[in-house]
């Protein structure tokens, strides 16, 4: 009995053995039995992947190497390539370089350290964090120059205060270089590098004056609570004036009048730090009665205490220390009321970072797991806490589990990711502002993530499960008021066996997560969720891959990898925007004609196919002096390692009048394969010979030249013998393009 099978799309992508034979699941008719090194696309149809164009080496060839973008701009991008204890850049595919020198910079990561690094980019700074280093900030200061520093602040965020009144720090200064002496063992050399907040109540927190002409007060820093009187008998203007910018300029901030019998009550709230205020009096004239013929004004800060912050340089033993003042000290005396920062070698550093409501977010150090720093509004070194809505903010996750923060990152949330769940975080009103005081926090799954991060895809967060095997959406539900976290690898497991190790986004031109398996190969899923195109395919190549990353460029987003071939580690970039169909790719182009292609010694040793103005040319192998001799003279070639790219649907079955074909034997005797942008590949049937799809043995084609790109639809006559599962197998080994929307088959089934 005759059959026909079609398949039109290929959105679900590669699916797991486990799925064969699942025809009553709808992803089995648009999924693959195979996609290797063939990309899934939103519109159905499976492209090959383009191939990898040739960087430049890495600094190292051995120990681990990471990848990160620093994007200024989609047209100011640049690839950064982290080794042992140095970043070096690259941009537009060609290494950075100043005054012809590559720009490298020193760093304090080590070469086992690099998978923990994450950042955040603001215009041309980027934030960078470890848990084992202070935070650091990469500043790109022209196009061609960069710095890399330790974060400073304006102030630290601070673990809490010392409970204990027996235990007393003194400062022997207020200012500069100064020496701390406790009176119990505080400090350890972990301490090194952190932080110690000392308070201490002003001695001096009032200004007074007798006026008896048009005169200044003294000033006074005024913080908090202040009040004002004047008493006498007098005529004049009395102002309160305030100053910003330690004295340099001043603006009226209370003003009245007397006429003799008339005296002045004011009070008030400075709510920001480092102000002074000052008494001026004008228009002065004084009174013939009275006891007291003068105007005697009082202007008190009586609560002030002052918050100093001190950054430990060196630590003699647990009860001296040395330190810089960062932030003013109100006194030498011995003051209990002290706080050690919260971040150091000794409590650990924060191990992710996010923008979120114009507040830099810090989460998660070795002591304090579960913890998030928010900055100041708007003033991202600034982690002073307090009453007001912008100032800074500090949470700890109330969980009944260990829940070390792993990543944060923005959204109309901000979605935390921990070591056993997934949280939000956000004002407990939709049309209110991030505050202390109206924070919600509220735990919305229980998966846990790995360290491989998250990623935002348009309005969803995907992030790599605990395990490394699993990616899930964390996508806002409707129907339960709340984020949901579906599993995306449900039906593909086997594609991820090995473990994720690493994430990158592309976005454009379509949406992939990207992944780097722990055996050194990729997958990528498409994601388009509202399309319904959820779909998985493998990629490998020859060497081994240890790093991705995604770099805007332009209208498009570029996948970079660095790869380890033949005792070689490279940087090579995926889809670099032209027609190459080869790995390790190296081009070559010139009004001249030519039959040598040198600059190939990163592929020395090894066989590499050549598409000589795009023909396909014979396979040489790549010579010691890292050159190859074409056949003939050409003006462009393309030279790099080939790779194969399969496409095989799930086993092809259909309902007949009698039943499903299902468990039948059945043959194939005809395949129809629907193409566009292809040259050449090859199709069977079960155990059949491969059969060219576009062949060259037609009139219109010229073996000398290359083949122009055909959109048609094949048809071909195959022999596959019968079997209990009709299998279609598609597959392109030659330099060239190969894109397919659709195969049908015809084929018998026995009854």
């Amino acid at each position: 009995m005759g059959g026909f099978a079609v398949v039109t799309s290929f959105v679900s992508g590669e699916l797991s053995p486990k799925m064969r034979g699942r025809m009553d699941v709808s992803q089995y008719a648009k999924g693959c039995r195979c996609m290797r090194n063939m990309l899934v696309t939103p519109y159905g149809a499976a492209e090959r992947r383009k191939g990898m164009k040739y960087i430049g080496q890495t600094k190292s060839a051995s120990g681990s190497v990471r990848l990160m973008r620093f994007a200024a701009s989609a047209e100011q991008a640049y690839l950064l390539e982290f080794g042992d204890q140095y970043v070096r850049f690259f941009r537009d595919g060609e290494a950075v370089k100043n005054g012809g020198t590559v720009v490298e910079l020193s760093t304090p990561y080590g070469a086992d350290e690099l998978a923990e690094i994450q950042g955040v980019q603001s215009a041309d700074v980027m934030t960078l964090v470890h848990p084992e280093h202070p935070v650091m900030e990469l500043r790109r200061l022209t196009e061609t120059s960069f710095e890399l520093v330790e974060k400073e602040y304006e102030y630290p965020p601070m673990r809490d205060p010392n409970t204990d009144d027996d235990a007393t720090i003194t400062a022997s200064g207020v200012t500069g270089e100064i020496s701390l002496t406790a009176s119990k063992a505080v400090f350890e050399e972990g301490n090194v590098g952190g932080y110690f907040e000392l308070v201490h109540v002003r001695a001096v927190n009032e200004v007074k004056k007798d006026f008896t002409g048009n005169e200044t007060s003294d000033t006074l820093e005024v913080f908090g609570n202040w009040s004002f009187t004047s008493h006498g008998t007098w005529t004049g203007v009395v102002k309160i004036q305030r100053s910003t910018d330690g004295g340099t300029t001043w603006k009226d901030h209370k003003t009245d009048s007397s006429s003799a019998d008339q005296n002045i009550v004011w009070d008030g709230k400075e709510e920001e730090e480092g102000v002074l205020y000052r008494i001026k009096m004008e228009d002065y004239e004084q009174s013939a009665t009275g006891t007291l013929k003068m105007c005697r004004c009082l202007l008190s800060n009586p609560d002030y205490a002052v918050p100093g912050v001190v950054k430990i340089t060196s630590v003699t033993d647990g009860t001296h220390a040395e330190g810089t003042v960062i932030r003013k000290l109100g006194g030498t005396g011995a003051t209990a009321e002290w706080s050690e920062g919260a971040w150091s070698a000794r409590r650990g550093y924060p191990r992710a970072v996010a923008f979120y409501e114009e507040r830099m977010i810090f989460a998660g150090t070795k002591t304090q797991g579960q913890t998030i720093w928010g900055s100041k509004t708007g003033d991202w070194d600034n982690f002073l806490l307090g009453e007001k809505d912008d100032q800074a903010i500090e949470f700890t996750l109330a969980s009944d589990t260990v829940n070390d923060i792993r990543w944060i990152l923005q959204h109309d949330a901000l979605i935390i990711g921990t070591s056993d769940s997934e949280w939000t975080l956000s004002a407990s009103a939709a049309d209110e502002a991030l505050t202390a005081s109206n924070v919600k926090i509220k735990r919305q799954s229980v998966y846990g993530s790995a360290k491989a991060g998250a990623a935002m895809a348009g309005e969803t967060a995907l992030f790599v499960q605990r395990g490394g095997r699993k990616v899930r959406e964390f996508v806002f539900r409707w129907e339960k008021d709340g984020y949901a976290s579906p599993d995306m690898t449900i039906l593909a497991e086997h594609i991820t066996e090995s473990g994720i190790a690493e994430i990158a986004l592309q976005q454009q031109p379509d949406t992939i997560l990207w992944c780097l398996l722990g055996n050194g190969t990729l997958a990528s899923l498409t994601y388009e969720r509202e399309q319904e195109v959820i779909g998985w395919s493998r990629h490998d190549t020859a060497g081994t891959v240890r790093s991705i990353c995604c770099v805007p460029a332009g209208d498009r987003d570029m996948l970079y990898l660095a790869v380890e071939r033949a005792g070689k580690r490279m940087i090579e970039v995926l889809n670099p925007g032209e027609e190459i169909y080869v790995d390790g790719a190296v081009i070559r182009e010139s009004e001249t004609a030519f039959n040598e292609v040198s600059g190939l010694g990163h592929l020395e040793g090894l066989d590499v196919q050549v598409l000589g103005d795009g023909a396909e040319m014979l396979t040489r192998e790549v010579d010691e002096n890292g050159k190859i001799q074409l056949e003939s003279k050409v003006n462009k070639a393309v030279v790099g390692l080939g790779y194969a790219s399969e496409l095989s649907p799930m086993p092809l079955e259909t309902e007949m009048r009698d039943g499903l074909t299902l468990l039948r034997n059945k043959t194939v005797g005809e395949v129809r394969v629907r193409v566009y942008g292809t040259v050449g590949g090859e199709v069977r049937a079960g155990e059949d010979r491969w059969q060219k799809i576009i062949s060259r043995d037609v009139l219109e084609d010229n073996l000398d030249e290359a083949i122009k790109e055909k959109e048609e639809v094949a048809v071909l006559p195959v022999s596959g013998g019968y079997g209990k599962e009709a299998v279609v197998e598609l597959r392109q080994t030659a330099p060239l393009p190969f894109n397919v929307t659709s195969i049908s088959t015809v084929y018998e089934a026995e009854e």
